[in-house]
């Protein structure tokens, strides 16, 4: 455990030392929602989910859409790092399984992150003048989400040792997500097909949560979904892991 808290604290130590990232983060990130909210984009949540406060319900789903788009590219580019470095290699040499040894690098990037969502969140307070809380339900179901949408990054993971360079195929990915799982308004035929994704159920769930502090009959749904996508997406990665191992294909990254 000493070495998984130790991963965390270079982790963030590096992230700190190099700020160009996070800023470039900050300015992307909230450059986008502020384009969301001069086109008042969101409207027709107030009558899905009986609030005026529609701007409150956007950000919600836009902040559990960030995390899921970090937690999507943290495997693949952590692993085409530590390729390029060399050390890849001594990961593999642990007693622990690589998908616990990645949770330490999600909790730094979710810490990181945790930045340019204040900063965007506190422009959405000061500047549009949002209303906004957040209660107990919404951080667990954030959290059970994220879980669920590392499980997706796991298989991206996967398709990075088999396939090499995926980068485009990610920020195509990341994209997508941001308009089929209800971040901002989605057509309901998208969502028949997407609605058992962790981030499509997670946005239902905290807006419900936010708009009258029940508990929507979808949070099991979500508890299940995420645990499937983990359980696959820790399935896929080993099974990435031993053909690239067999083939030898790892070393020609």
């Amino acid at each position: 455990m000493r070495i998984f808290f130790q991963e965390i604290k270079m982790d963030l130590a590096s992230s700190f030392r190099y700020k160009f990232h996070i800023v470039s983060d900050v300015v992307v990130f909230t450059l986008l929602f502020v384009f969301f909210m001069l086109s008042q984009t969101g409207t027709s949540f107030s009558y899905r989910y009986y609030s005026d406060n529609f701007q409150a319900l956007l950000l919600l789903g836009y902040i559990g859409w960030n995390f899921s788009v970090m937690c999507i590219a943290l495997i693949n580019n952590e692993i085409r790092h530590e390729l390029q470095r060399g050390t890849f290699y001594q990961k593999l040499l642990s007693k622990f399984h690589l998908p616990f040894i990645y949770l330490s690098k999600l909790i730094s990037a979710m810490l990181i992150q945790f930045v340019v969502v204040l900063c965007y969140t506190a422009i959405a307070i000061i500047i549009f003048e949002v209303q906004f809380n957040i209660n107990l339900m919404i951080i667990l179901t954030l959290i059970i989400c994220i879980m669920g949408m590392y499980g997706i990054g796991l298989m991206v993971g996967a398709a990075t040792l088999l396939f090499k360079k995926v980068g485009n195929i990610i920020l195509l990915l990341q994209l997508t997500l941001l308009f089929v799982t209800d971040t901002i308004p989605t057509n309901a035929m998208i969502l028949t097909i997407t609605r058992f994704i962790p981030l499509t159920i997670a946005n239902d769930v905290i807006r419900t949560s936010f708009s009258n502090g029940g508990i929507s009959e979808n949070f099991l749904l979500l508890i299940l979904s995420s645990l499937a996508f983990l359980v696959s997406g820790v399935i896929f990665f080993q099974v990435a892991l031993n053909l690239t191992r067999k083939n030898g294909s790892m070393l020609l990254y």
